[in-house]
C-alpha cells in the first residue's frame, strides 16, 4: 500500500494497555507530542469494568477482562465491531497497533478496512523461547503490515534478520522525555518530602519497577563493598518497589549492613518521582548489559535522570553508550556486578565539584536528542514515507 501524505494525519492507534500499567507512558507522550504537531491522534486503551477517569475525546476506553488469552480476544473483539462506528465518525488515515497485545486474528481482518496498518513492537519475549504464536504473528506481519515501529536500532535488526522481516518499513522511535516537566527539580531544592532526608549525605537514586533482572540487588550489595569511609557518607533511595518486594530488600540492605545506607519506597505518582529527584546527586540504571532484553531496550527512567539534570551511573547497554557519545553525562561501566557499580559510585562521589557541570551537560542531551517532539518527528518521517 502507498502512502502519500503531505498534511496533517488521522491516527487511530490501539493498545491494550491499561491505564495503571508504566508501558502507558510512551504511547499518551508520543499520541500528544503528535496532536501538537497538528495531527489527530485517538488512542484506543483497555480498561476495567466500569471504569471511567481516562476517557477523553483522544483516549478511548476499551472494557476488556483480565485473562491471559481471553483478554486479547475480548478487545480485538470489541474494538473491531466499532471499527464502522470510527469510520463513521471521522476518515482516518492510518491504523496503528501495538503488535505484541492484540489477538491475530482481530489484525489479519483489519485488512478489508483497506487503511494502512502500522505494527508497533516495543517488546520480544527473548528472556525465554519465543512462542508460536508470536513467529507465526511476525511471519504473517510481511503480509499484513504495511510498516513497522520498534524502539531501538538493536531490535529493528533483530526483527530484519532473524525473523527475516525484509520486505517490510522498519522506523525507529526511541523513548522520550518531557523535559520541561523537570525544570523544578533544578531549581526547588526546598521541598520536604516526609521521610526523606539528605543528611549532608551523598544520594544516589534508583527509580523504577521491579524485576530479578534489573540489577536492584547488585546495587544494594554494591553499598556495602564501599571503603568503609564512604560508605556512612552514601545514601541509596530504591522507588517504586512493589509491596511484595519491599520487604526482600530491606532483609537484603539488613544483611549486607546497609540498612541505614538504603532507603526503600512503594510505587509513586509520576510527579512525586519528579520531586523526589530533587534530592539525588546521581541517578543508577544497574540494568545488566548482558541481558539481551536490555540490550534491546530504551529505558525511560535513564532519559528522565538525564532531563532532571542529574549525572547517571550506567551499565553499557547500547541506548546508554550512545547517549554517552553525546557527551559527558557520568559514569558508563562495563558490567553490572556489586564490585563495578561501587566503583562507579566511589569515583562519581571523588567528582563532585564536576557533577553540576555534567548535570547541566545531561539536560542539554536531553532536550537536543531525546524529547517527544523530536520522537513524534521520527515517527511522523517514517508515516508519510512514500514507499511504507
Amino acid at each position: 500500500m502507498i502512502i502519500l501524505f503531505d498534511g496533517n494525519m488521522n491516527i487511530v492507534w490501539i493498545s491494550k494497555i491499561e491505564w495503571d500499567m508504566p508501558h502507558k507512558t510512551s504511547r499518551l507522550k508520543l499520541s500528544e507530542a503528535l496532536r501538537k504537531r497538528g495531527h489527530t491522534v485517538t488512542l484506543y486503551m483497555a480498561k476495567k469494568f466500569g471504569e471511567k477517569k481516562f476517557v477523553s475525546d483522544n483516549i478511548i476506553g476499551v472494557p476488556t477482562i483480565h485473562y491471559p488469552i481471553l483478554s486479547g480476544i475480548f478487545f480485538g473483539l470489541i474494538v473491531f465491531f466499532l471499527f464502522p462506528v470510527i469510520l463513521k465518525r471521522k476518515k482516518v488515515d492510518i491504523i496503528v497497533i501495538d503488535f505484541t497485545k492484540i489477538w491475530l486474528p482481530f489484525i489479519i481482518s483489519l485488512k478489508i478496512l483497506n487503511k494502512p496498518i502500522i505494527l508497533d513492537i516495543r517488546t520480544l519475549p527473548i528472556d525465554k523461547d519465543v512462542t508460536f504464536s508470536f513467529k507465526l504473528l511476525l511471519a504473517l506481519s510481511r503480509y499484513v503490515a504495511d510498516g513497522i515501529t520498534t524502539i531501538t536500532p538493536e531490535l529493528k535488526k533483530i526483527l530484519h534478520d532473524d525473523f527475516n522481516l525484509i520486505n517490510i518499513k522498519i522506523g525507529v522511535w526511541c523513548s522520550g522525555v518531557s523535559v520541561d516537566d523537570f525544570n523544578d527539580v533544578t531549581i526547588n531544592t526546598k521541598s520536604v518530602i516526609k521521610g526523606v532526608s539528605k543528611d549532608n549525605k551523598f544520594i544516589l537514586m534508583y527509580h523504577g519497577d521491579y524485576s530479578p533482572t534489573r540489577g536492584i540487588e547488585n546495587l544494594i550489595k554494591a553499598i556495602s563493598e564501599l571503603d568503609p569511609s564512604l560508605k556512612d557518607k552514601i545514601k541509596l533511595f530504591i522507588i517504586g518497589m512493589p509491596e511484595n518486594q519491599i520487604q526482600n530488600l530491606v532483609k537484603l540492605s539488613e544483611d549486607e549492613g546497609v540498612k541505614e545506607q538504603v532507603e526503600i519506597f512503594p510505587k509513586v505518582s509520576y510527579k512525586k518521582i519528579i520531586t523526589y529527584l530533587q534530592y539525588a546527586d546521581v541517578g543508577v540504571i544497574p540494568l545488566p548489559p548482558e541481558n539481551k532484553w536490555w540490550q534491546v531496550s530504551a529505558p525511560l527512567k535513564t532519559l528522565e535522570y538525564l532531563a532532571a539534570g542529574k549525572p547517571i551511573l550506567a551499565t553499557n547497554i547500547p541506548l546508554h553508550c550512545s547517549i554517552f557519545e553525546k557527551g559527558n553525562c557520568g559514569v558508563l561501566i562495563k558490567s553490572g556486578s556489586s564490585t563495578a557499580i561501587a566503583k562507579g559510585i566511589t569515583y562519581l562521589y571523588n567528582m563532585q565539584d564536576e557533577l553540576k557541570k555534567i548535570g547541566c551537560d545531561c539536560r542539554k542531551i536531553a532536550k537536543n536528542y531525546y524529547t517527544w517532539d523530536i520522537m513524534a518527528e521520527q515517527f511522523e518521517d517514517f508515516l508519510t514515507e512514500s514507499s511504507l
